[in-house]
């Protein structure tokens, strides 16, 4: 009897993890406006009922898939040596999600369309941004021993590496080259370890 409330959480967590992946799954596939609740039961292999009892809507299971997947990376961070540099240790983190983009380009524009093109997510972008930073600021807080109920440091350092992170893959360099999203990312730690300031001034 003792193991019955252990197996029930067990039973709830993978029921919720093949939601997760169904969602995932299909809207990568097909774009999450073409998909529905049905579909992504069917694909779980569980009723209409259990993916309503589990999410709200498609969305919403969509947004859990991919703080699940995000979870990964934060936990890298959590497991870099005590005493690396933050900001060396968001780079090396951020820097596999770099390396996830030029091995699997098809997936990963895939994903940047579902966040930034599909109506369907246009309410849910920022409560999936939002959620990111929180993750990565409290590990940052805990990284330099500071407080991010009451100190700004871990909130300005997580909110400059996201914003070096998505300049660098956002940014498109003439060459066109996948694969230049490593360096620019490394170029954006560099320039926000040195203070923004630039070895060169800019020539006009």
């Amino acid at each position: 009897m003792s193991d019955e409330p252990g197996l029930r959480e067990r039973k709830k967590t993978e029921t919720r993890v093949a939601i997760q992946q169904a969602v995932l799954f299909l809207a990568l596939g097909r774009g999450l406006d073409a998909v529905t609740a049905d579909e992504i039961a069917a694909a779980a292999n569980v009723s209409v009922r259990t993916f309503h009892n589990y999410f709200g809507s498609k969305e919403e299971a969509l947004i859990a898939a991919w703080v699940s997947e995000f979870e990964v990376y934060v936990d890298a961070l959590r497991d870099r040596p005590a005493d690396e540099p933050i900001l060396d240790a968001l780079e090396h983190v951020f820097s596999e999600i770099a390396s996830r983009i030029v091995e699997h380009p098809g997936e990963t524009e895939s994903h940047a369309d579902l966040l930034w093109t599909s109506i369907a997510m246009a309410r849910y972008r920022s409560v999936l941004l939002d959620e990111a930073i929180r993750m990565v600021t409290d590990v940052v807080a805990a990284r330099t021993g500071t407080d991010a109920a009451t100190d700004i440091y871990p909130h300005l350092v997580t909110a400059a590496a996201i914003s070096a992170m998505v300049t660098a893959y956002q940014f498109t360099p003439a060459s066109g080259a996948a694969g230049d999203r490593a360096r620019l990312l490394h170029q954006a730690f560099v320039l926000l370890g040195s203070g923004l300031q630039r070895a060169q001034p800019l020539t006009t």
